[in-house]
């Protein structure tokens, strides 16, 4: 006989009260299957979730897109950015040199104090490659520079050196405006044996030994200037010969030499480099600056821009010396517009003007006690000048 209750609070709290087991049974076996169902719902969503990817982790298939799109993806890149991606395959590749990415400038610096080194200039900002040496193996490379090692590494191309192999793939992906080759004292290597000559033998500007003068041979000199090429050169050598005489054509525009140039023949060489525009040499002795002026007055046409001629160290040769025989004019210019041509707080020395016999062209000429410079006039340079 089922319970009677009299009052409300006769009946048991639910706390107290229990489910048959029959019934509990019933509902633990639908709380397995609620959940079983929820599972199996968040699989399909994951799933419908997988397939509407979100746009910012999508990837972008650059070897997809149109050709021209894709050059000009690639010609917006960082500078770093177009180098690693042209070392994922062969295809990515020749896809950066297809763009033709111009740089301002590529330098490839050896033998100064600090390590081996290629600068490159862009127009976003400069970086700095490290070229450490086979005894640099412990070298720490600063944060700021890039270890041309492990850029090499990426870089799946057949070389037993590092340096060959990153700088034959710079040279080819990149378009530089300029390349450079500076060489100073520290330099070790047999010239001739030099490994970037395997890579590359014309530059835009090549100095060697500029700062810190460097000994070679005479042999390694004309090795130097017939087949290294380049518009612009710098010499800073002495030659273990002490006789030698070099007396052939220089293929430059623009041509320097300093600490002497005993080695070099004067007579005749403005005739012998009719294209050069500038000459620029030092340590030289009275009568040969004289015999460079009269080069220049009885010569034939030629294009030369700036002639620059300083006179040796100790050397003492007044002016009649340099202007012995030669026809002077009351120059072109005055002190005051001298300071702009020739770049000077304070002008110092004689100004004068000398003349071209041929076609009447006429030359400024600085005379001090350092130095002997002459700027050639032509109608673009007299315009500019007001005169």
């Amino acid at each position: 006989m089922p319970p009677s209750f009299d009052s409300l609070s006769d009946i048991p709290s639910t706390s107290t009260c229990q489910a048959p087991p029959t019934l509990r049974k019933l509902s633990k076996k639908r709380q397995k299957t609620k959940k079983t169902d929820n599972n199996q719902q968040q699989k399909k969503t994951n799933v419908e979730l997988k397939k509407i990817e979100s746009p910012k982790n999508r990837k972008f298939g650059l070897l997809k897109c149109p050709y021209a799109l894709r050059e000009e993806i690639i010609r917006n890149m960082e500078f770093m950015d177009a180098f690693n991606f042209s070392t994922l395959s062969k295809r990515s590749k020749r896809l950066v040199h297809d763009a033709k990415l111009r740089i301002n400038s590529i330098s490839f610096r050896f033998g100064f104090l600090e390590k081996d080194k290629i600068g490159v200039v862009t127009k976003n900002g400069d970086f700095v490659i490290q070229l450490p040496g086979p005894n640099d193996i412990g070298t720490k490379i600063l944060p700021n520079l890039f270890d041309g090692r492990k850029l090499a590494n990426l870089i799946n191309e057949p070389s037993d050196d590092y340096r060959k192999r990153l700088i034959a793939h710079l040279l080819f992906i990149f378009h530089f405006k300029r390349t450079k080759l500076l060489v100073e004292g520290g330099f070790a290597e047999p010239l001739t044996e030099f490994f970037l000559w395997d890579v590359r033998k014309t530059f835009d500007f090549v100095s060697f030994g500029r700062f810190s003068s460097i000994l070679i041979s005479s042999e390694d000199l004309k090795f130097l200037l017939e087949t290294i090429k380049s518009n612009g050169c710098y010499l800073g050598i002495k030659i273990d010969e002490a006789n030698f005489k070099y007396r052939k054509a220089l293929e430059y525009e623009t041509f320097s030499a300093f600490n002497g140039v005993k080695w070099l023949d004067t007579d005749g060489i403005l005739q012998r480099n009719p294209k050069m525009k500038t000459l620029h040499l030092e340590g030289l002795e009275g009568e040969q600056i004289n015999d460079l002026l009269k080069q220049w007055i009885n010569g034939q046409v030629t294009d030369l821009e700036y002639l620059r001629l300083l006179k040796r160290y100790d050397s003492r040769d007044p002016a009649d010396v340099i202007l012995d025989g030669i026809v002077t004019l009351d120059p072109t210019i005055t002190h005051e517009q001298a300071k702009g041509v020739y770049s000077r707080q304070e002008i110092k020395g004689q100004l004068m003007n000398i003349q071209r016999k041929i076609d009447g062209q006429l030359a400024t000429v600085l005379l001090d006690e350092k130095e002997c410079y002459v700027i050639m006039w032509n109608e673009k340079r007299l315009a500019e000048l007001g005169n």
